[in-house]
């Protein structure tokens, strides 16, 4: 009997502990009042007042595919996107893995840019788009809802050294080969 008791009492525990965890993801569940990007640390961060949640993401090259910084707004969105590039049309990620903005479109108010999935999970930690913000598909997936049309997104730059940068790199690198075997699984 008093097994059982310390058995119930250890699950309430756990109980509990796991509520408290969970509580500010469920929170962040219904809305975003922000999305910040940091193009140095490869991140987007999906603010909503005390609670964040971070993805890593890959950005754009330089020059004229580099990923623009300033303050833009969430205009269009959507679920499984075709995919309009250099005169092709490609059907939705499902359909044709070829489509490069994988299974979410989000679309800003700087014309043809967004955020979105990607059919290259290895992208992800690395300067390598057109000038999209690229997700991994389950982490588009899991921040579609969470941002209205309107939604203030930042893109900014934060100064860090070259070694810091690689670190980030690598360890985003690590990240994604970590997912794809979790994936395959």
């Amino acid at each position: 009997m008093r097994r059982w008791r310390c058995l119930l009492s250890l699950n309430a525990a756990l109980l509990i502990v796991a509520l408290v965890m969970f509580v500010p993801l469920v929170a962040l569940g219904s809305t975003a009042t922000e999305v910040l990007v940091d193009k140095s640390f490869h991140i987007t961060m999906l603010l909503a007042g005390e609670t964040s949640l971070a993805f890593p993401d890959a950005i754009g090259t330089t020059g004229d595919n580099a990923t623009p910084s300033g303050s833009y707004r969430v205009t269009n969105k959507q679920a499984n996107p075709r995919w309009h590039w250099e005169g092709k049309v490609y059907a939705p990620y499902l359909s044709d893995k070829l489509n490069g903005l994988g299974i979410r479109w989000i679309g800003i108010s700087l014309p043809s840019y967004g955020l979105h999935g990607t059919n290259d999970p290895f992208s992800i930690g690395k300067d390598i788009s057109h000038g999209c913000v690229r997700h991994e598909n389950p982490d588009i997936t899991r921040a579609f809802p969470m941002i209205p049309i309107g939604t203030q997104v930042r893109i900014i730059e934060t100064p860090v050294s070259q070694q810091t940068e690689g670190m980030v790199t690598d360890f985003l690198e690590m990240y994604g080969l970590l997912t794809v075997m979790q994936a395959s699984r």
